[in-house]
């Protein structure tokens, strides 16, 4: 790559991938850290430690989801920039726009896991966190797809499974985010990712 690629319009790909696995490494420690410590009523015995643990319970799923959810996204972006050499103004706002919406999993997956149960609002915030991710991801695949940044023998099957798989988050996203206004297993539609993920993924 000449000096003239990665100046003026271009820009390297290596911090802006920098930034992005930094930025997930965050991200998913915060969930652990969002995790409160039961406090107790003395005097202590084995049914109130139980039930204090099993209070806990929506906090923890929501966290494995939201790690999960990182975790899938991470390796779609991953698999889209494995195939570009270098980066420009509009790719690099489009993932700044997507790493705002990945900064906010911390704080929407608490809400969720410790209002979500009761509240309706908790669940819809934490579902539009997760369209916002799916789409800005499509973005990113979909631009960089139409676009002169990938390299010359790029794996154009690598760009089309990873935009059908941001199409399918999105397609989940919005169908859990009208489950979410009628019952509170609506995160049970996620589960559907992982091994439709895998399966496009060998498309």
């Amino acid at each position: 790559m000449g000096k003239s690629m990665v100046s003026g319009q271009y820009i390297s790909k290596s911090r802006l991938e920098t930034l992005v696995d930094g930025i997930f490494a965050i991200a998913m420690t915060l969930l652990v850290f969002d995790l409160p410590i039961p406090h107790f009523n003395l005097p202590l015995t084995n049914i109130t430690f139980q039930n204090s643990l099993y209070s806990l319970l929506p906090v923890f799923v929501s966290l494995i989801l939201s790690f999960i959810l990182l975790a899938v996204f991470w390796s779609i972006h991953r698999r889209i920039f494995n195939q570009i050499r270098v980066t420009n103004s509009i790719l690099l706002w489009i993932n700044i726009i997507w790493l705002l919406f990945i900064v906010l999993v911390p704080f929407t997956s608490i809400l969720d896991g410790e209002y979500g149960p009761e509240f309706i609002l908790a669940r819809v915030i934490f579902n539009v966190n997760m369209i916002g991710i799916a789409l800005f991801l499509f973005l990113n695949c979909f631009y960089v797809n139409h676009s002169d940044l990938i390299y010359e023998n790029a794996d154009r099957t690598k760009l089309i499974s990873s935009e059908r798989s941001s199409l399918l988050f999105i397609a989940i996203a919005v169908i859990a985010l009208l489950l979410s206004t009628i019952t509170a297993q609506w995160s049970l539609v996620y589960i559907l990712i992982i091994p439709l993920e895998l399966l496009i993924d060998k498309l």
